[in-house]
């Protein structure tokens, strides 16, 4: 019974060691299920029959022959890759081996079989809850070579004998070794899996926010998702000028069919000054910012509004209006850093055109109407900003509009709906007034985290606003309502404390696990380094500083009159004691202890019985020491004497 439980336990291991897979869909879930359903039959004919065999030898045997071509086809014509081509082989002969657990000595084999599913588990997954899988396998793999250990041993002495219990020892390991392995966490060589992004990837064009096109001729969808796009941190004086925040994700300046396209222009790359990319002029008060951002597909960065430089990015490509991006995108995150500026003007001279929006008259008589007896661009654009605010009805969820309608339909009939309508409302009507305007969609917003002191930017707040060019920059403006903006929506204080937390934590795993690269260790140990000699030239100026104290005169001074205070202090103590305390310790001395309460004749009434010599050498002593203590005239001398009468007896018995 002892030998199927251990074979149940086993075999569970194995199938345990896949779970991941399911989440991380690195392969599908049909050869998933087929290896956990078989699993759990070789589990059931092991508990019922003491066997595992599912199919006769032969049978198992052909398909194992099988086996090397299907991995061909299989990699190039159903998975079409080699991750879950090979993986799909190791389910089949962790299977395999599995059903020959009861009949052949393969258990070492069976080990390595489930700890190469359980590479492709973890190198496939990001979240951070694999670590809670990687420490239930390490306790489940360490019972497990205690056993073959136990096993191998028993057959070296050639007799069995009682196996101790491991689960204790498997956690003290697991224990030593976790410790070990966060402290060479940070040295460890950074591999990246070169097959699969993992569970937590790239975001994907989202359909407000960060899509090609704004294309009113479909149902669009306002992403209900509170993934992390970005965290952004800046100095407090900053805060006030540059929140909320705008991450610019895309620009869209060219109108078709009821839909707004980004103007291509190739990309072109910047080149970097001193390491930092300048990609405009700042204007105004400037402060950094530090972002850490989810990649978006393409390597498109997003920079909050006002970015003039970019910093931290291995290079940097100007692509469709403005949009920016980067040739060599990193697997999920990328810190960067970047300063920003309340206004920007281009570095070159830039040819703006007036929007292609075919403006009707209607529309134009609109325009202005709201425009009234303004003339210049920014305040015409003020104008249509609060006219389109307080007067048109906001939808927050674009599946809400509940019908597909063109931009002169929002203007002139419907007056209701969401941000993307709101800004391309305001672009028709700026145009209609003979200004160029354009649609920038990205996230609005930020959220500060008040443990950690960044923003935090979610795809719930995809968001879309106005640029207008006031004749040489492009300048912010957003028609829709202030208070319906993403981020406003209120919360009660545990609720964003425990959000705060959650944050945290997500940000702990993503910057200091998912992307500690080889940048991050270089600086590791250059700090290390920095550190190391600080302490070292510290430890040098201390020395040199305390050689310079021990030669100086004050202190050599200082010393001299401390020895000379000292001696004289155990000069004039050893004088000042007197007759009793000197006789008392020579009585202890010759094995007379003189209590408190007792007089010196009685103590010299002891000596007598018991060491007369020595009472007849005290005697005078003690009469000196009555003398000098009882007459009514004090004679240093006799102290003198008898201080000087038991140093010769001292020397005489020694």
């Amino acid at each position: 019974m002892q030998d199927r439980r251990r074979e149940i336990e086993s075999v569970l291991v194995t199938g345990f060691a896949a779970a991941p897979l399911y989440l991380t869909m690195a392969v599908g879930f049909v050869p998933l299920l087929l290896f956990h359903g078989a699993l759990t039959l070789v589990v059931l004919r092991i508990h019922r029959d003491g066997t595992s065999r599912l199919l006769p030898p032969a049978v198992m045997k052909g398909l194992a022959i099988l086996a090397l071509p299907f991995y061909f086809v299989d990699a190039v014509a159903i998975s079409r890759g080699a991750f879950a081509a090979s993986t799909h082989l190791i389910l089949f002969i962790a299977v395999y081996q599995a059903t020959e657990s009861m009949t052949a000595p393969n258990r070492g084999q069976r080990l390595l079989t489930t700890f190469l599913l359980f590479i492709g588990s973890i190198a496939t997954s990001t979240h951070m809850s694999v670590v809670l899988f990687v420490v239930a396998f390490a306790f489940l793999l360490f019972r497990e070579l205690m056993h073959i250990s136990h096993m191998e041993t028993a057959a070296a002495v050639g007799r069995e004998y009682s196996e101790a219990p491991s689960s204790r020892t498997a956690g003290f390991y697991l224990a030593g070794t976790a410790i070990l392995g966060a402290l060479l966490f940070p040295v460890l060589p950074r591999v990246r899996d070169p097959w699969v992004q993992g569970v937590t990837g790239a975001l994907q064009s989202a359909t407000t926010g960060l899509s090609d096109t704004i294309n009113f001729n479909e149902e669009r969808v306002t992403p209900d998702d509170t993934t992390i796009v970005a965290r952004v941190w800046m100095g407090r004086e900053a805060v006030p000028f540059f929140t909320p925040l705008r991450l610019r994700g895309a620009v869209y300046d060219r109108f078709g069919p009821n839909v707004w396209r980004q103007t291509y222009r190739g990309l072109r790359f910047v080149e970097p000054r001193r390491g930092k990319f300048r990609i405009a002029e700042p204007v105004g008060f400037a402060r950094g910012a530090r972002i850490q951002q989810r990649l978006v597909k393409g390597g498109r960065l997003l920079l909050p509004a006002g970015t003039y430089s970019v910093h931290g990015v291995p290079d940097l490509r100007e692509g469709p209006a403005g949009a920016y991006s980067i040739s060599r995108p990193p697997r999920n995150l990328i810190n960067f850093e970047v300063s920003m500026s309340l206004n920007v003007r281009p570095l070159e001279g830039e040819r703006v055109r007036l929007s292609n929006y075919p403006v009707t008259p209607a529309v134009a008589a609109m325009a202005r109407s709201i425009a009234g007896s303004s003339t210049s661009a920014v305040s015409q654009a003020a104008r249509v900003e609060s006219y389109l605010a307080r007067n048109f009805q906001y939808v927050r969820n674009a599946q809400d509009v509940g019908t597909i309608m063109t931009v002169d339909d929002f203007l002139l009939r419907q007056r209701r709906g969401h941000c993307e309508y709101f800004a391309a409302g305001m672009v028709a009507l700026m145009t209609a007034l003979g200004h160029p305007a354009r649609i920038v969609g990205g996230f609005y917003g930020g959220r500060l985290n008040p443990l950690t002191g960044y923003f935090v930017l979610r795809r719930e707040d995809a968001h879309a606003w106005v640029e207008v060019w006031d004749g040489g920059k492009w300048v912010t403006f957003d028609p829709t309502p202030t208070t319906l903006r993403p981020g406003i929506a209120p919360g009660n204080i545990v609720g964003l404390y425990a959000s705060a937390i959650s944050d945290w934590v997500n940000f702990f795993w993503d910057r200091y696990v998912l992307t500690f690269g080889l940048a991050d260790q270089v600086t590791l140990a250059a700090e290390a380094i920095t550190r190391a000699r600080e302490l070292m030239a510290s430890g040098r100026r201390s020395l040199a500083a305390v050689r310079r104290m021990l030669a100086s005169p004050e202190f050599l001074a200082t010393l001299g009159f401390l020895l000379a205070a000292g001696t004289a202090a155990v000069v004039a103590a050893r004088r000042r004691e007197n007759a009793f305390r000197l006789l008392a310790r020579h009585l202890s001395s010759i094995g007379v202890e003189v209590g408190p309460s007792m007089t010196m004749e009685e103590a010299l009434r002891i000596v007598r019985e018991k060491q007369p010599a020595a009472a007849r050498e005290l005697e005078p002593l003690v009469a000196l020491y009555e003398a000098e203590s009882f007459s009514a005239r004090r004679d240093r001398t006799r102290l003198v004497q008898i201080r000087r009468r038991l140093a010769e007896i001292a020397r005489t018995t020694l």
